[in-house]
């Protein structure tokens, strides 16, 4: 087959959507034999950020995916956060279009060449920008997966009138959650036109050996008996890390064998979260490390090295740390909203948090950290749960399938 794979960002790029389309695009490839373009930005960061660092070259093939980086426009950008925080500060409602200009990427070069690519398959990620709507603008086999960070607040618009156009113009909607599938149900959307497939990992790929492991945390001045708590992935005011600083302060206080760990990327809000812990006791501050933009491959040894992921995030649509944990047989702490609860079965293979509850979070925290056996056993359940349902082998397989079952349905 020939497919397109249309995302606001990739690899090198860092995140959920990036490392999705870098997993089955490449296992398309190299396992069924597709010709795979991936059409993206030129940027490290979303075409919606006043921040910009360019990727070069504009077009090479990784891994057997040919990738294709346009450049788009960037000059609004300050314009449109200005006019967002007036309309924000006299409590006035931002505009759908707005929002969709604001996001863009607006690119004529990229929209030109979406508009008249031939493809067997084109699936594009995520809701909130411009290229969603190539449904509307042509007739093609196109796969909306959607990635939408829900709210828990009901009365809050899922989808905006463009969105939901693209949608039913759509082949198929590709949800992470089924409890996404619900919440598009209930805003209109026809049940039959949403799977739900989810994310993967490869769990050959989170493999560390005894030696790395104890190096690392010999490096982190771990000793026998501590217990490293961790947060991995982009370090940004929306995941909510600030709460597991929190906790850990209550937890750290009275357990001198606890430690954290603040690993991944990120931006100017990482040097709000070290201010923050600069003023905590000393006692506490020095038991709270940082690894910031760590290498690929220092992945695995760094998940295998922790004793327990916590992801205190009130706004996800999966939750792919999950499942790097889980391949590392580590047990998870997330929060107790929709899309978390559709990954983690409390008790079984994680523990919930409620919602915005440091008290909660430090609660679980201190649980697991006084319970290896409990630990172990959360671990194995997570790990078991990987290989039956979310290994990128499995998720690949099924969206193919999903791929040609719409070239039929387009055809007739």
């Amino acid at each position: 087959m020939k497919i397109i794979h249309v995302s606001h960002l990739y690899h090198p790029s860092t995140g959920g959507v990036q490392l999705y389309f870098k997993n089955v695009s490449e296992r398309l490839v190299k396992d069924y034999g597709d010709e795979v373009t991936v059409i993206t930005t030129n940027s490290y960061y979303g075409p919606e950020r006043k921040l910009f660092k360019k990727i070069e070259p504009s077009e090479e093939t990784i891994n057997g995916v040919k990738v294709i980086r346009f450049s788009y426009r960037r000059w609004h950008i300050g314009i449109y956060n200005f006019v967002r925080k007036i309309l924000s500060k006299i409590s006035l409602p931002i505009p759908e279009w707005f929002i969709l200009q604001a996001n863009g990427p607006y690119s004529i070069k990229m929209n030109n060449y979406l508009k008249k690519v031939q493809a067997d398959a084109i699936c594009a990620s995520s809701s909130n920008y411009y290229f969603m709507q190539l449904p509307i603008w042509r007739r093609c086999n196109f796969f909306y997966f959607g990635s939408i960070h829900l709210s828990e607040d009901r009365s809050k618009k899922v989808l905006s009138k463009i969105q939901k156009q693209s949608i039913e113009s759509s082949t198929a909607y590709i949800a992470n959650t089924y409890y996404e599938k619900q919440r598009l149900v209930e805003s209109g959307i026809d049940d039959s036109k949403i799977e739900v497939l989810g994310v993967g990992v490869s769990e050959k790929e989170f493999y560390a050996t005894p030696s790395q492991i104890r190096d690392f945390r010999k490096d982190m001045q771990l000793k026998d008996g501590d217990v490293q708590i961790a947060y991995i992935g982009r370090i940004e005011r929306t995941k909510n890390v600030l709460a597991l600083i929190n906790a850990f302060e209550k937890v750290a206080l009275h357990n001198q064998n606890v430690h954290l760990l603040i690993a991944g990327s990120g931006n100017d809000y990482i040097k709000h979260l070290q201010e923050h812990c600069s003023v905590l006791d000393a006692n506490v501050a020095t038991r709270i490390q940082w690894k910031i933009n760590f290498l690929p491959s220092e992945k695995p040894v760094i998940f295998n090295s922790i004793d327990i992921l916590v992801l205190p995030s009130n706004n996800e649509s999966f939750g792919i740390v999950f499942l790097e944990a889980w391949a590392c047989k580590k047990p998870v702490i997330g929060v107790n909203i929709g899309a978390v609860k559709d990954v983690i079965t409390d008790g079984e293979d994680g523990l919930l948090m409620k919602k915005d509850d440091t008290e909660s979070l430090a609660k679980h925290i201190e649980t697991l950290c006084r319970n290896e056996e409990m630990r172990k056993k959360l671990g194995e359940k997570g790990y078991e749960k990987v290989i039956h349902n979310y290994t990128w082998d499995k998720i690949t397989a099924r969206l193919r399938g999903l791929y040609s079952q719409g070239m039929i349905q387009v055809k007739s």
